[in-house]
């Protein structure tokens, strides 16, 4: 009797943790990114592993709340609208706009200085005023961008102002290498400032610039909608990253430097 006893309460134990884990996800946090958009999450040469500002922020948020992190590295354009997992998060640079808000839930901003920028060949040559890119340089030449991110939903907000053709592509790297490639030198690429400044850092053939008329973004971090207590648990470890030092200097700015080729001298 004793032993039917313990093989019963230790089943009801069994079943009891799985319920446990099952209920926190596991204590797996799954976070979808999409390398290749330093230095935000990248890969280095000769390594698959995902680092970059970004990755920084899930090792932290992980850390804080006991959770195995498993990154998963795929297409940015599928980010928010594949989270289904109650213990999944979105960090790749997510810019803010209200066709995302609607779809997923969104966290407290971490950066807000996200600008959408062309990078050019420098031999094309284009007006600049006080460094600002002129819109009237898109005239009748060709636009492109990544899938899915908020720099085409610029383009595609001013492709008839601009007056200009449009491609996108999976990866910001291809669309640069149409930049490259462009024989007429009339191809221009739009993407965030961070990540324009490190490809230009990269392609020293290329030189980005602020675009007339386009202002500021800001990113967060995305879940599930309605998936507002690990937002919760996300906007708690924001707030500690977002505090500054004796020098008026955040860690999510600190690591921003750390990742930065473009801040390298």
């Amino acid at each position: 009797m004793k032993k039917f006893l313990t093989l019963i309460v230790a089943c009801l134990m069994a079943v009891t943790c799985l319920f446990s884990l099952t209920a926190c996800g596991g204590k797996e946090l799954i976070v979808y990114t999409e390398s290749g958009f330093a230095p935000w999450e990248y890969t280095k040469d000769g390594s698959t592993e995902v680092v970059g500002v970004d990755m920084e922020i899930a090792k932290y948020i992980a850390n804080k709340y006991g959770y195995t992190l498993r990154i998963v590295d795929g297409k940015f354009d599928t980010i928010v609208a594949g989270i289904a997992e109650d213990n999944a998060l979105g960090i790749a640079g997510i810019s803010w706009s209200p066709d995302r808000a609607e779809a997923v839930e969104y966290s407290d901003f971490y950066w807000g200085d996200a600008v959408q920028t062309v990078v050019y060949l420098k031999e094309s040559n284009p007006t600049l005023e006080e460094g600002v890119f002129l819109a009237s340089n898109f005239n009748g030449k060709k636009v492109v961008c990544q899938t899915g991110t908020t720099s085409q939903l610029t383009i595609t907000a001013n492709k008839e102002a601009w007056g200009v053709t449009t491609a996108d592509f999976a990866q910001v790297l291809q669309a640069l290498e149409e930049v490259k490639t462009d024989a007429e030198k009339d191809t221009y690429l739009i993407v965030d400032s961070q990540v324009a400044a490190q490809l230009v850092e990269e392609n020293p053939a290329c030189a980005c610039a602020m675009i007339e008329g386009v202002e500021a973004e800001s990113y967060g971090i995305v879940a599930k909608k309605g998936n507002t207590e690990l937002i919760g648990k996300v906007n708690e470890a924001l707030k500690e990253l977002l505090e500054e030092d004796e020098n008026g200097v955040n860690q999510i700015e600190k690591w921003f430097e750390q990742h930065s080729i473009a801040s390298e001298e």
